[in-house]
């Protein structure tokens, strides 16, 4: 049966702690040298780690001074050469960032090269142009926030029990491509991975080992050389994502600069930044790249630029956290996973789901049919108890896919909610996983009555029918709403099947106006295990047009429909252990005494 997907109309917005452009020159130690000082044959000399942590030189000759339309708008076009090139196969992804000095002066950094040709050659941006990613302010979201106490909706236990009344990608600039800062990534499946690269518009080297370090050691004090290899973390612990590069120089005030392209080109941005340990570059007809593993936070990346990244040595992102606990009920084994991302909502909504999604195709061991019963649990600095929800799913061919659907766009919700900041933000899920088909059918329904006078009561039995065993019948009461008349539909289904809109939304009546009442609606928001039994006033033909009072009763939240519908007894729901397919449809005549 057809459920409906989440139907919410908020804006999205994410408050940050805005910093002024820096005005004060990127100064390096022995100056910089611009790109209009070279000539060709210019003699230089590069910089960058191959192996470990140790950083190495390499020559390289000036061939010429490139324009371009786009920013950067030169391009020094370079030929590498020497013993550290004949070892990693030519200019390899993880050298952008690599530092090109000429008399002992800074040039640029080694930013492009090209794919399935000589990567002995290369593109340099200009150190100037690079150092122009601080003419852009800085946009850091703030930790320092209040407590907002907030109601928590707990979704309640599985049995079949009667709930409460009222509880309910950048191009590159010239000829030249993008060397990228090679994204290394484990701890989820390779099918997440590919999504994951359409997400961020990066290829990601997934690597078979099971994740990272969760606790990343922090140095407060770093001192970082031209040269070293960085990375900037998109996800650690359990779940790796990770972009390698090299930092390029650290200026005099702290500021350093790293890449010579964009990494994900988001502008202002927070990633935390790491020093990465090479373990070896791999030779490619492609272009060969270095695979880094992260092993101590160092800074904050602030900007992300065409020309370059950027930010700050001995400075913090804050950061998200994730955990599932994932059990599987045939084999009797439980796990737990976690990891932390970058506090960026706009771009973690689309990748957090793909992570957790590849994190239970690997934790399960397969990808096919099953059933599932998931909680989900969001919390932060602004939701003192945190909102949970729990909710089961089924799936024939793909569960996990499945599992998720919900999932994304309830993060995606209160994490860019326009109303509070929630930082730091945790998302926390639970999954009890089985093989079997935990279905129940709807299979039949009958009425003890066929009239019934207004606000009269009469008795519904439903039958329903686990996947392939014998029937059971569950028994309830309804009554008609007071001012029904003429012939009523009564609706028996699974929970979100036929599920009405949001109405009032939808028509322009009502906005969500707070987050207490985004939360709110999603409560109220049917679960699939949910057995739903409610009367339909249909009316009588050729009635007048709505009545003022009937047109403000339109102007409520769905939340506020359905505690009146509860309250006045014409709406019932019991929870499940099953996941609830079906519908029936019965009439009932109401007819006043």
């Amino acid at each position: 049966m057809f459920r409906k997907m989440i139907f919410l109309l908020v804006f999205p917005v994410c408050l940050c702690l805005v910093l002024p452009a820096y005005s004060s020159t990127f100064c390096v130690p022995g100056g910089t040298l611009s790109a209009a000082s070279l000539n060709e044959g210019t003699k230089g000399v590069a910089y960058t780690v191959i192996k470990g942590s140790e950083v190495v030189s390499f020559p390289v000759t000036v061939l010429s001074v490139m324009p371009s339309p786009k920013s950067p708008h030169n391009l020094i076009l370079v030929r590498a050469s020497g013993s550290v090139i004949e070892q990693t196969g030519g200019i390899a992804a993880g050298m952008s960032g690599s530092p090109v000095f000429v008399g002992g002066k800074l040039v640029g950094a080694i930013g492009y090269g090209w794919s399935f040709s000589e990567h002995q050659m290369g593109l340099v941006t200009p150190i100037d142009e690079m150092a122009e990613i601080w003419n852009w302010a800085d946009k850091v979201p703030s930790l320092k926030v209040p407590e907002l106490k907030l109601q928590d909706p707990a979704s309640g236990d599985l049995n079949l029990l009667e709930p409460e009344p009222g509880s309910q990608k950048v191009s590159p600039p010239g000829d030249g491509g993008g060397l990228s800062a090679p994204l290394i990534g484990s701890g989820y499946s390779s099918r997440s991975a590919r999504k994951i690269e359409e997400a961020l518009g990066n290829p990601v080297i997934l690597l078979p080992s099971g994740g990272g370090d969760l606790s990343l050691p922090v140095e407060y004090k770093p001192i970082l050389r031209p040269g070293e290899a960085v990375s900037v973390l998109v996800a650690w612990g359990d779940v790796v994502l990770a972009a390698t590069g090299t930092l390029t120089a650290v200026s005099t005030d702290g500021r350093f600069l790293a890449f010579a392209h964009p990494f994900t080109n988001r502008g202002a941005v927070a990633f935390p930044l790491a020093r990465s340990w090479i373990h070896q570059v791999v030779p490619s007809l492609d272009t060969p790249f270095k695979i880094g593993t992260p092993t101590s936070i160092v800074g904050i990346v602030t900007q992300d630029r065409p020309q370059a990244i950027g930010g700050f040595i001995g400075r913090f992102a804050p950061v998200m956290d994730i955990s599932l606990n994932f059990r599987d009920v045939d084999s009797g084994t439980e796990t737990f996973k976690r990891f932390k991302t970058a506090c960026d909502p706009f771009m973690m909504t689309k990748v957090i789901p793909e992570m957790i999604t590849g994190l239970v195709d690997n934790v399960w061991g397969r990808v096919g049919e099953g059933s599932a019963k998931l909680t989900l649990k969001i919390e932060g600095g602004r939701l003192a108890e945190g909102w949970q929800r729990t909710n089961m799913f089924f799936s024939s061919t793909d569960l996990t896919k499945i599992l998720f659907s919900e999932f994304s766009d309830l993060v995606n919700a209160v994490s860019l909610n326009p109303f509070i900041e929630i930082a730091p933000f945790g998302v926390h899920i639970d999954i009890e996983a089985t093989t079997e088909p935990r279905v129940v059918l709807i299979e039949d329904v009958n009425l003890s009555r066929k009239t019934v006078p207004p606000g009269g009561s009469f008795d519904v039995e439903v039958t329903l029918r686990p996947f392939r065993k014998e029937t059971v019948t569950h028994k309830m009461t309804l009554k008609v709403p007071m001012d029904a008349k003429g012939p009523c539909e009564v609706v028996v289904r699974g929970g979100g099947i036929e599920e009405p809109d949001q109405e009032s939304i939808i028509m322009g009546w009502r906005t969500i106006r707070s987050l207490d009442e985004l939360l709110k609606e999603f409560s109220a928001m049917e679960t699939n295990d949910e057995v739903v039994a409610e009367v339909r006033s249909m009316g009588l033909p050729g009635e007048d047009p709505l009545s003022l009072e009937e047109e403000e009763s339109q102007k409520k939240l769905r939340s506020q429909v359905k505690e009146e519908s509860i309250k006045e007894g014409s709406f019932k729901s019991y929870r499940s252990n099953y996941f609830v397919d079906g519908l029936q449809r019965r009439m009932i005549k109401v007819i006043p005494e």
